[in-house]
């Protein structure tokens, strides 16, 4: 009898655990916006989900010596698990995120420099885009989403890494095209592609960063 009172007792606490949770929201790169759900499982470790979207930015310049219209968007979605090693807020963390993370260059005419070479492209086509991985690993740090018998606001923040590289690809008209007597090989167009791409990013790793409010009910 004694062993199905502890056995009951276990499970209603492991029951109360499992029906406190966390809904937080907070701002950070990548993305701008994110909406979470975290869940504690015991005093040591949780689960959560979130999205993270609504970076959205437009510039005309000079990149690498092209002058162009140039776009990042970015969005992200993500499962973590959280550990806290030492039963307070601090937590390590470790997850998958599926990507949607993007540079788009497109040359808007005018003189321009193609690996060292000076042509126009009034005309012409010159469109690079810069992507990061469909799917990529996180690891990091953060605060927060610990289990408690609180309710209401807290606060919690994340300061991680993506691991994963940029790739990129061209759509040119300039291939062995002689503009004003300047000749553009595929080697031109390829040293050219790789300058833009690594002016964005050169590492193999993405900084990720967050911050917000927390509600627990």
């Amino acid at each position: 009898m004694k062993m199905r009172w502890v056995v009951a007792a276990a499970l209603a606490s492991a029951a109360c655990a499992i029906q406190a949770q966390d809904m937080y929201g907070g701002v950070g790169v990548p993305g701008l916006v994110t909406l979470g759900y975290a869940q504690p499982m015991g005093s040591s470790w949780g689960l959560r989900g979130e999205y993270t979207s609504g970076l959205n930015l437009n510039k005309d310049g000079v990149q690498d010596g092209v002058n162009a219209t140039g776009s990042l968007k970015a969005s992200r979605a993500g499962v973590f698990a959280d550990w806290f090693p030492f039963g307070g807020g601090f937590r390590l963390v470790g997850g998958l995120t599926v990507n949607d993370i993007k540079a788009e260059f497109k040359a808007i005419g005018g003189n321009s420099t193609i690996n060292g070479k000076m042509v126009n492209l009034t005309g012409e086509t010159f469109n690079v885009n810069v992507n990061y991985p469909a799917s990529s690993g996180y690891l990091g740090i953060g605060w927060g989403h610990q289990a408690s018998k609180d309710t209401g606001f807290g606060f919690y923040a994340d300061l991680g890494v993506m691991f994963g590289s940029f790739a990129s690809e061209v759509n040119t008209s300039l291939v062995n095209k002689t503009i004003g007597g300047v000749t553009i090989t595929q080697a031109d167009i390829d040293a050219q592609t790789k300058s833009m791409r690594d002016s964005i990013a050169s590492v193999s790793v993405l900084p990720s960063v967050a911050i917000g409010l927390t509600y627990r009910f």
